[in-house]
């Protein structure tokens, strides 16, 4: 912009604006349309995860009594504890191809992120999970032993496109698109718009099951896959499009690939008195976060499991089972987990004076006469009053996000651990219906992580998290799975939730070592550490 003696200096008095970041609260802005895309893509995947567990159930069913005599009598042919465990066995073996590709859709999708950018790479997931899903409708149709290794084997095409591609793209297009300070807010309130969505899904694919026939949620979820890919591409946002060259670069080649494995790592801070230390807070972090995820990742899935074998459970009231846990926790994180962020950060900080109004105040005094204005070298005045950034703004508020992360697995375990206890249906529903209480681990672990790793780092940072999560959803489907068939088959299938409960307290106690890095630090990048040395 050119400027001449006619020029105004403060722009008539205005304040220039932040372009890089969006503010939660606007209607249209690209905050909101990130949680409608996770709406969206949570609902259509939740209209098959109940019809799953139940199309494995009668497969299982099929593949018993094509080795067995058939059945006679009252009752309900498919209540054997053998096809119990088949099934549990059977899902797990899903789960963990799921999980496993997963981990793999990480390291690609966050690879195309940084070619593509968010939108791009949204679209790239949503249309290979329609793909993926069509090959459901055919082991739907063939049934049997057949049906279950195409649901099984076909979880590869998640390897480029999965469920884990597009939340981390969103998470990312929040991290990149959010004001610091309502970061972890936002997280939250994404991932209870993935709750939401997944809450309906699994009312509607349950209904669907029942009203029409176990193939129409698959069916379904295909066209919805097409209008989601549709949405993304036309409304999605595009991402900052401010990335230095550096990251340009460094985005395209093989690193880019294992970059989420370097923000776990051991980093060096040099205090003011000179002395370099090591902090290993995002280890312990990422540790804490493995085990809790490892405890109550399963638990949807058990409460499912104990349910359809313990009470019989078909898909209607599984689904109604689902959708009250996922409605919960996605009301839950929406409209309470940000609050309880901001008065949480509040009292743990010790102060009662909010960042907005620091902000509002120093916008508030605009100078006005030439000698208000710092004098800078080469005698040029500036054009306009910089404002400097508020050193608070990004990491104050750090400190209540590890602190809540640790106390929702108490929680979470204290529930898991009473679910074991459960002698009735309406007791695993009172389960389903308090879990959600403890949910806010996820979200503010992403604030911790995002808010320790530098802002180029970021994307990066999430993958990583999200990179731990997969991992633990990948073991404990496939552990926990053996675990409730092998209880299912002495009958006591309860005993898995008390080892949920476990892990949950030893995540827990992990965190305990997970701290903050020194206030009085300063991060040393890896080309700058080669001429430090470590006290």
């Amino acid at each position: 912009m050119t400027t001449d003696e006619t020029s105004p200096l403060l722009g008539n008095g205005t304040i220039p604006k932040k372009a890089k970041v969006s503010k939660a609260g606007t209607i249209f802005g690209p905050a909101n349309r990130i949680l409608l895309a996770g709406f969206m893509m949570a609902f259509t995947l939740g209209i098959t995860q109940v019809p799953i567990i139940y199309v494995f159930r009668l497969m299982e069913c099929d593949v018993f009594y094509d080795h067995n005599p058939p059945f006679e009598g009252p009752g309900n042919r498919c209540h054997r504890r053998e096809i119990n465990a088949g099934t549990a066995t059977q899902v797990s073996i899903l789960g963990m191809s799921t999980s496993f590709s997963g981990v793999f859709n990480l390291f690609i999708c966050g690879y195309l992120i940084k070619i593509w950018g968010p939108r791009w790479a949204f679209v790239s997931q949503t249309a290979l999970l329609g793909l993926r899903v069509s090959t459901q409708v055919l082991g739907v149709s063939i049934g049997g032993r057949t049906g279950e290794i195409i649901f099984q084997a076909c979880q590869a095409i998640g390897i480029i496109g999965g469920p884990r591609g597009y939340q981390l793209v969103l998470n990312t297009a929040v991290s990149e698109l959010v004001a610091p300070k309502d970061r972890t807010a936002v997280f939250g309130r994404l991932q209870g718009s993935i709750m939401l969505g997944t809450a309906f899904g699994f009312l509607l694919g349950g209904v669907l099951g029942d009203v029409y026939n176990i193939r129409r949620p698959f069916e379904t979820a295909f066209f919805l896959y097409v209008i989601c890919t549709l949405y993304g591409a036309l409304f999605l946002p595009t991402g900052t499009g401010n990335k230095t060259q550096a990251q340009k670069q460094s985005g395209r080649g093989i690193s880019a690939f294992f970059a989420p494995l370097k923000i776990i790592v051991p980093h060096k801070y040099r205090l003011e008195s000179g002395k370099v230390i090591k902090n290993y807070s995002l280890i312990f972090l990422a540790l804490g976060i493995f085990l809790g995820v490892f405890a109550s990742g399963y638990a949807p899935i058990l409460l499912q499991m104990y349910a359809t074998s313990e009470f019989n459970f078909g898909t209607t009231e599984n689904g109604y089972l689902m959708f009250g846990n996922s409605a919960l926790r996605g009301i839950f994180l929406l409209l309470m987990f940000p609050k309880i962020i901001s008065s949480g950060r509040v009292w743990f900080n010790g102060t009662s004076v909010p960042t907005e109004t620091r902000h509002s105040h120093s916008e508030s005094h605009i100078p006005v006469n030439p000698e208000d204005f710092e004098a800078v070298e080469g005698g040029e005045v500036p054009q306009e009053p910089v404002q400097a950034p508020d050193p608070d703004e990004e990491d104050s508020g750090t400190g209540f996000d590890l602190f809540f992360v640790r106390w929702s697995l108490v929680i979470d375990s204290l529930v898991t651990f009473f679910a074991g206890f459960s002698t009735n249906g309406w007791q695993v529903y009172l389960a389903g219906f308090l879990l959600p209480f403890a949910s806010g681990s996820a979200p503010a672990a992403k604030g911790v992580m995002t808010e320790m790793c530098p802002p180029d780092k970021r994307q990066d940072a999430i993958s990583a998290i999200t990179l731990v999560e997969s991992t633990a959803t990948l073991l404990t489907q496939g552990l926990f799975g053996i675990i409730f068939a092998a209880f299912s088959e002495v009958g006591k299938p309860s005993l898995t939730f008390f080892c949920n409960a476990g892990f949950a307290l030893f995540g827990f106690t992990i965190l305990f070592m997970a701290n903050l890095p020194p206030t009085n630090g300063k991060r040393i990048n890896e080309d700058d550490s080669e001429t430090d040395t470590e006290a």
